[in-house]
Order: structure tokens, then C-alpha cells, then sequence
């Protein structure tokens, strides 16, 4: 991140903060201010670097456009039931109050495979091959855009057509299914 840009946060964190607690006061979670905060600030950090610049060099009313932004994620994250912020933490509501003792539920061994562990194994399988491979930059960034971050070529924003992102991404799981099926015959 651009230090000019690091700078502003450290300086404005503070007054961001009070807002968080001002919004977060309004809707019941308080103790939740720094964590909203955060969170948008770990979104801007993620987001290109051209265009947070933009927001910074930009002024409006003597305030910056990034200002603006942040303030609006900030609403948005308490605000909104959608938000980033509450789809990653909403808290269930739960019934706090019941008498186990009056359930009755059977009490079964669990004797299945350890099927989140075995995912984990694979997944930190593929991991490590894809950092053995010898690939390119771009190529890395549509793999991790996709594999690891899960989000879909339609939020890409590179200037890659999604033809060329597809064929860079199979062949990438192509080249990692060659190592696996190589491994287990041996």
C-alpha cells in the first residue's frame, strides 16, 4: 500500500472510529465498532491500489472522496442485512433457555470418515503443488482469484477477457491434477 495512503489511515482512523461507535450505538452493537471499522479498512487495503489513490488525490467539500467511501462502508456494513461485515458475522439468534435434560436425543458414535479433515489434507494438497509449479504472475492471480478466494471471473478486474481467464485457470488445474495422479502412482 502506497505510504501517503497509510499515513491518512493512521491520521483519520480515530474520527472513523467515533463514527463506527456513533452508527454502532444506533443499532444495538456498540461492542461491535472496531470490528466494523476493521473490516472496511482490510476491504480498502484489498482493493486496487490505482484506485484507492484516485479517492485519495480526489477532493470534495475539503474532504477527500476517500472519506467518503469509508463513511459509506461503514453504514453499510451496520445498516445493511447483506453487508459483508454481517453476512461474515451474524450472530443467530438462539434459544437460550431449554432444558437439555428434557430432550431426547439419541446418543450416537460418530463413525464416518473426518470428511472436513480430509478436505483440509486436499486442499493444502493442491496448495503446495501450486506453489511448487513455475507459473506466472497473472496466471497466480486468476488461480488464487478463483481456487482460494472463490469468487467468480465476473469480478475480475483485470483487463483479461473471461475466455482467457477460464483457459489460464483449467490449465492450471491441469497441471496440479498432473502432479496429484503422478504422486499417487507412486
Amino acid at each position: 500500500m502506497h505510504p501517503e495512503i497509510k499515513l491518512y489511515i493512521e491520521k483519520r482512523y480515530p474520527r472513523w472510529l467515533d463514527y463506527s461507535r456513533y452508527h454502532c450505538s444506533h443499532a444495538n452493537i456498540l461492542d461491535q465498532a472496531n470490528d466494523v471499522l476493521n473490516e472496511v479498512l482490510v476491504a480498502l487495503i484489498e482493493k486496487d491500489e490505482k484506485k484507492v489513490l484516485r479517492m485519495y488525490n480526489t477532493k470534495k467539500s475539503g474532504y477527500r472522496e476517500l472519506d467518503f467511501f469509508v463513511l459509506r462502508m461503514i453504514k453499510l456494513n451496520i445498516y445493511s442485512p447483506t453487508s459483508p461485515y454481517q453476512n461474515k458475522y451474524k450472530s443467530l439468534n438462539a434459544i437460550t433457555d431449554i432444558d437439555f435434560c428434557r430432550l431426547s436425543i439419541p446418543d450416537i458414535e460418530y463413525e464416518e470418515d473426518d470428511k472436513p479433515a480430509l478436505i483440509f489434507e486436499q486442499f493444502n494438497q493442491v496448495r503446495k503443488i501450486f506453489e511448487e509449479l513455475n507459473l506466472s504472475d497473472k496466471a497466480k492471480r486468476i488461480f488464487n482469484h478463483r481456487f482460494f478466494y472463490g469468487l467468480p471471473f465476473s469480478q475480475w478486474e483485470g483487463p483479461e477477457k473471461t475466455k482467457e481467464l477460464y483457459e489460464t485457470y483449467n490449465k492450471v488445474v491441469g497441471l496440479i491434477r498432473q502432479k496429484i495422479n503422478r504422486r499417487s502412482l507412486i
